[in-house]
């Protein structure tokens, strides 16, 4: 399985995102997933990070992103939810303004719901069986335990520190519901 990186709340910080894909070049990710409200700045250097990133930038719109923010950062619009398949597992990558929760998404037993919004770090799995990961907020998070993102490799979904990396919570891949059960 492929190692990918999540965060969402960027609000505009370059500081985050530099942050953000230098450790997706470490761990060599195959993807950064941005959760909305990224609000690219009207400043070059922040696009220029997202066009020269290493690994694939896959975003979504949060309430706080506008088209006139990403047309001033010369940056497509995002679309309000991104869907994908990792490992067998769908993935659903959307804010959390609009869609909260995974119900009436098309996810299933197993599959991951990842959203932001919130600005607190989250990870559980639902009645359903759905795995619901909020990565928390790299910028401005709602929590004692500073800025935040979140790993999906082959052997778990993390939650970490910006800063130093510490695990904040974890789901081992031989805790996580399986379509097949």
């Amino acid at each position: 399985m492929e190692t990918i990186i999540f965060a969402s709340d960027l609000h505009g910080s370059l500081s985050a995102l530099t942050s953000l894909l230098e450790k997706a070049e470490k761990l060599k990710a195959s993807h950064l997933l941005l959760g909305g409200d990224i609000c690219p700045p009207d400043n070059n250097l922040f696009k220029i990070a997202m066009a020269n990133s290493p690994v694939e930038i896959l975003q979504v719109r949060g309430n706080c992103d506008n088209a006139y923010d990403f047309a001033k950062a010369q940056l497509p619009l995002p679309p309000l939810m991104q869907k994908f398949l990792l490992a067998e597992r769908t993935v659903l990558l959307t804010h959390g303004d609009r869609y909260p929760s995974p119900y009436g998404l098309g996810l299933r037993k197993g599959d991951i719901f990842i959203s932001g919004h919130t600005h607190t770090p989250q990870l559980h799995t639902d009645a359903m069986g759905i795995i619901c990961v909020n990565p928390g907020s790299t910028t401005f998070p709602r929590n004692i335990l500073g800025p935040t993102y979140g790993v999906i490799d082959s052997n778990s979904i993390r939650i970490l520190s910006l800063k130093d990396d510490v695990c904040i919570t974890e789901l081992s891949i031989y805790d996580m519901p399986r379509k097949d059960q």
